[in-house]
């Protein structure tokens, strides 16, 4: 894969290696540039440095020599003159001529990357510049290198003249090879390279908004937020570097030099703390925290630098901070073949792309540095790095999506095991609540037949008595009171019975007599008054729901008696329209709610048991205040429940 990637790039490249000129002078009569594309002026060029000369000047016969030959593409930093290494910065000039190729077509010249600004001459007329040249850093203004010059037709030699003064990169020279061919040509190749540039753009922009957007929508995991601004902080160094020809250039076609190279620097320096940040969050046993924090504080000084300092000492430091990377990628290098080692989750994916983005980056580092030749490949490395990310992405969702779905499975397992169990813990609760009425009806039938009527048959018997011995005496006294004594047993009796089952459910549905004869003897029995009003009956509810609504009425009258303390309580059954549904309410002029002594609480095992009662039937109980003073207790019942409770009987 990664050989496939360089090769596409050389094959995109439009330098190829053709003859080279010598001592000057170069013979490209046997090419056809039609045939062959673009020709790169590589080789020996006259030289002349420290001196800013023109063609006149080079014209006149014997009276400036060169000081010898220099390469090109190439940088005059560290070339010999008089003894002595020259140094970055200066002027230079230098003299090409060229026995031009066959061709079909207008020749054009292709300039590209001379540091920092310079003036070209064919055949005695300036065609390009770009800045101004000047023999010191007050008089130059840089500006980026890149022109296409389309020259006159005819077949003479070609005579160039390059001046170049460098006081703001490192390294002055001509770092791309001018290129020679057709107009159509030099444009073809400009537009593909651009093309391709902003293909890698795009990608980089569309990763880095795409991993902040996640982020944003899942801010716990940090990952995402930096593996985005590292795609968006390598963008940036590309877009305003000559890695891709500036193609910032084609949106802002005035921005700066300056500017562009303090903005690419920038980007450089923190994209390598915040890649650090990645992988240290993505492997935080394996990767340093110490490592961290000191090179946070390294690279936070290589950011003040490239933001105050003058451009030539940020260009200094690049060499330095291209050091620290390689030993920074080396580190991460051998931490992600740990990772790997201990099988953690996306390590294998990572260290492979990391390890061609690391090559590549090398091959840009030392290709900026002028120690090889080769294209810039820093962007097929983020290719392929994103695209191995992009692998450990997958599978970390993949197997978060696949326990998910185990979860969802169990979950809905436990959840229908948990339905299947609340419906037979409801169905166990109703038949013991059931039970428990049936056993009270059946005790209630039991006193009713047995107790009570032997009761009865006592007090007959005592009647008898009484007028047997009607003439008088202790006996009858004692008989009278005996007789008392009964009448009162068998009200008490009857009173249980009544308490024990409601014989009037059965006998009357849900008619008036539901409530009323257990409202006038508990009325009579504590001095209360009990009112009923708005008393209407439903002729479809169930006998199993009345007595659930018996049970509540009866609970919510005995606690207005007991505990509130009411001397008046109102007792409705009615509709409860515009909703429709059955309500009961009970209120009373009592204490009230928060007045309830202790252990007569409203919120105690009888309110519970209420409650209860009322979600059996479908129905919901509210208690709250009544007015000012006393309290308000409300059960409604759906008409559902009672349409469809009656459609069943």
């Amino acid at each position: 894969m990664l050989g496939a990637l360089l090769l596409f790039f050389c094959l995109i490249d439009g330098a190829r290696a053709w003859p080279l000129s010598v001592n000057g002078v170069l013979d490209l009569s046997a090419q056809i540039v039609a045939e062959s594309g673009p020709l790169s002026l590589d080789g020996d060029w006259e030289f002349y440095p420290g001196q800013l000369l023109s063609p006149q000047a080079l014209a006149t016969p014997g009276r400036l020599t060169p000081v010898g030959y220099m390469s090109l593409p190439g940088s005059w930093s560290g070339v010999e003159k008089d003894g002595r290494s020259l140094a970055g910065s200066g002027v230079a000039t230098f003299r090409l001529r060229v026995v031009p190729p066959r061709h079909l077509g207008r020749l054009a010249l292709r300039v590209f990357d001379v540091r920092s600004a310079y003036r070209l001459w064919v055949n005695g007329e300036v065609v390009s510049t770009r800045g101004v040249v000047g023999e010191r850093a007050g008089i130059e203004r840089p500006e980026p290198s890149l022109d296409m010059v389309v020259l006159r037709d005819d077949d003479a030699t070609l005579d160039l003249v390059l001046q170049v003064s460098n006081y703001h990169y490192r390294d002055g020279g001509v770092i791309a090879p001018i290129l020679l061919g057709t107009d159509l040509a030099i444009w073809s190749g400009q537009t593909q390279r651009w093309a391709l540039a902003l293909f890698f753009v795009g990608g980089l922009l569309v990763m880095g908004c795409y991993h902040l957007f996640y982020w944003r929508f899942h801010r716990a995991n940090l990952v995402p937020l930096y593996f985005g601004l590292y795609c968006l902080l390598w963008m940036g160094n590309y877009v305003a570097s000559n890695a891709s020809e500036w193609v910032l250039l084609l949106f802002f076609p005035g921005a700066s030099i300056d500017l562009m190279e303090r903005f690419n620097a920038l980007c450089f320096f923190l994209s390598l703390p915040i890649g650090y940040l990645f992988f240290s969050s993505m492997f935080p046993r394996e990767f340093s925290r110490k490592l961290l924090r000191a090179v946070w504080v390294v690279f936070s000084v290589f950011v003040l630098l490239a933001s105050a300092a003058p451009m030539i000492a940020v260009q200094s430091s690049i060499p330095y901070a291209y050091l620290l990377s390689v030993a920074l990628i080396v580190y991460c290098l051998l931490r992600l073949f740990r990772a790997r080692r201990l099988r953690r989750e996306g390590a294998a994916y990572l260290l492979v792309g990391f390890a061609i983005l690391g090559l590549l980056a090398v091959n840009d580092m030392l290709n900026d540095l002028q120690l090889i030749r080769t294209v810039y490949l820093l962007p097929a490395g983020m290719f392929c790095f994103i695209l191995a990310q992009g692998f450990a992405l997958a599978l970390s969702f993949s197997r978060a999506f696949s326990a998910v779905e185990a979860l969802s499975s169990d979950l809905e397992e436990r959840n229908r095991t948990l339905e299947e169990q609340e419906i037979e813990r409801a169905r166990l609760e109703r038949e013991i609540v059931n039970a428990s009425e049936n056993e009270r009806r059946c005790l209630g039938l039991d006193l009713h037949d047995g107790l009570c009527q032997e009761l009865i048959a006592a007090r007959l018997r005592c009647t008898v008595l009484e007028r047997k011995y009607e003439a008088g005496g202790q006996g009858d006294a004692e008989l009278a009171q005996l007789s008392l004594l009964l009448d009162h047993s068998v009200n008490h009796a009857y009173d249980l019975v009544r308490g024990l089952w409601p014989l009037d459910l059965e006998q009357a549905g849900m008619g008036i007599s539901f409530l009323e004869e257990f409202c006038n003897r508990l009325a009579l029995s504590a001095g209360v008054s009990i009112r009923l009003r708005n008393f209407r009956s439903c002729e479809i509810f169930p006998l199993d729901d009345a007595i659930h609504l018996y049970r509540i009425a009866q609970e919510a009258i005995n606690n207005a008696v007991r505990h509130a303390k009411a001397s008046l309580i109102e007792v409705s059954l009615e509709c409860a329209l515009p909703a429709g549904g059955l309500k009961l309410c009970v209120s009373d002029n009592g204490i009230g709610i928060g007045g309830v002594a202790p252990g007569g609480s409203p919120g105690g095992l009888g309110m519970r048991i209420m409650a209860h009662r009322a979600r059996m039937i479908g129905g919901c109980l509210a208690v709250g205040a009544a007015g000012e003073v006393g309290t308000e207790v409300v059960c409604t019942i759906p008409c559902g429940r009672c349409a469809r409770n009656g459609a069943a009987e």
